[in-house]
């Protein structure tokens, strides 16, 4: 299970709450992986506008979802790097087979406790508050909070809420529970949350991370049945899924899969991965030597020991690298595993970010092949996504079309003919052209 930081008293005790949560959340679904029938695999890049769709279609209610990242599930059963002992974020069937009985056991029940979708009001309080502290726990793995108690705070905290002559939201909820828990000795960054606004510049939240900044905040969620996974699609997105194809057939035995696959220009995701990099949050490997990466170590002395966003086969050779061609490098080799994937007879669905934010009529036309394809209707999450009414998720800064321009002889050195060539095999034509 989860050793990132070695054995020691801290990681005894979140083994053992995240116990205690698994029986308080319980019961699971029997056998839930197995159960799904269909997998939806978005699959792009970093910084290539996948939490934008994956919020989208965590509105349509004919499909199921995570809340998040998979990345925290894996890290629980100490399938993330280093302990998977593939050197990189790729993992394939060999790495579920090893693991033992109860750690496969784990994995399955933590997924089946998660899977769902948002809900419009809290219909469970007690479920609610349980929910929230497992969230808690994972996004502050170090602090040794009593889940049992954790939970009733997250509940209090709700009556709070419910309390307040102004109408309530869950943006005002997160900030009246990161007070209380403050308030009783926690050290918690609220800047750490996405939309968050900056109150420290602090690296990492912590040495050992489960969750990876910025955090998913708190808000209803409806727990999926037997029934619906056996008859409804499930959802994944995380870019370093791209390396774990292999795996999630296994992890999910008798499911369809199939792929979104997600393109953004090369530049601008260059760019975005460039500001995610300098930002506070995104940290997602602690290296056990500190990385030379100029435009990233020397701009945040702070996070010198963290490899932020995925980490493909390759990536010590660009330890010491400037970081537009680390982010160059990001980029082309997860769509490399992409095509690799889709070489071998997946059934896919090419889409291009650029259309989803587009003039009206390309990004309707392109909401409604999504739509199509997924065989759902174009329901109120699709038809206010192709009006353009899509709130940003996990941004560094406001979107704007072709940002990546204000630096552009920057990010021009880093697209060497491999990127320019798989820029071509995406579709992307002249350079002057992109957004």
């Amino acid at each position: 299970m989860l050793t990132n930081v070695g054995a020691g008293p801290e990681l005894t005790s979140l083994h053992r709450r995240l116990a205690q949560l698994r029986e308080l959340r319980g019961p699971t679904v029997p056998d839930a992986c197995a159960r799904v029938r269909e997998l939806i695999v978005v699959a792009s890049s970093s910084r290539s506008g996948s939490s934008m769709l994956a919020e989208v279609l965590r509105g349509c209610d004919e499909l199921l979802h995570l809340r998040a990242e998979f990345n925290p599930f894996l890290r629980i059963a100490g399938l993330a790097h280093p302990q998977s002992g593939s050197g990189s974020d790729v993992l394939d069937a060999s790495h579920l087979a090893a693991l033992g009985g109860d750690t496969r056991t784990l994995l399955d029940e933590e997924l089946s406790l998660e899977v769902g979708n948002p809900a419009a009001a809290v219909d469970d309080e007690e479920r609610f508050g349980l929910d929230t502290a497992w969230r808690l726990t994972v996004q502050w793995p170090l602090a040794d909070w009593h889940p049992e108690e954790l939970a009733h705070v997250a509940t209090r905290t709700l009556h709070q809420l419910r309390g307040e002559a102004t109408t309530p939201t869950w943006e005002r909820y997160r900030a009246l529970l990161i007070t209380e828990l403050r308030a009783r000795g926690a050290a918690i960054d609220p800047s750490s949350y996405d939309g968050a606004s900056a109150t420290s510049d602090a690296g990492a939240p912590g040495e050992l991370l489960v969750e990876e900044p910025p955090f998913v905040s708190f808000g209803p969620w409806r727990h999926s049945s037997a029934q619906d996974l056996s008859s409804r699609p499930l959802v994944v997105k995380t870019p370093s899924n791209v390396y774990r194809m292999a795996f999630l057939r296994a992890l999910f035995p008798h499911a369809r899969m199939r792929v979104i696959h997600l393109t953004r220009n090369p530049a601008a995701s260059i760019n975005g991965l460039y500001d995610g990099w300098r930002h506070r949050g995104f940290h997602a490997h602690r290296m056990p030597e500190p990385l030379s990466i100029a435009g990233y170590t020397d701009h945040r002395p702070q996070d010198r020991y963290w490899w932020k966003f995925d980490l493909p086969p390759g990536w010590s050779q660009y330890t010491n690298a400037p970081l537009p061609q680390v982010c160059a490098f990001q980029w082309r080799s997860a769509h490399q595993w992409i095509l690799r994937e889709l070489g071998q007879g997946t059934d896919y669905l090419r889409v291009r970010f650029e259309d989803l934010i587009s003039a009206p009529p390309v990004r309707s036309a392109g909401f409604e092949r999504l739509a199509q394809w997924l065989g759902v209707p174009m329901g109120a999450s699709l038809r206010r996504a192709a009006r353009g009414d899509v709130a940003p998720v996990a941004a560094t800064m406001t979107p704007s079309p072709g940002r990546w321009r204000s630096r552009a002889p920057l990010i021009k050195e880093a697209l060497d003919e491999r990127v320019r060539s798989m820029a071509r095999e995406l579709g992307y034509g002249a350079e002057d052209e992109w957004i």
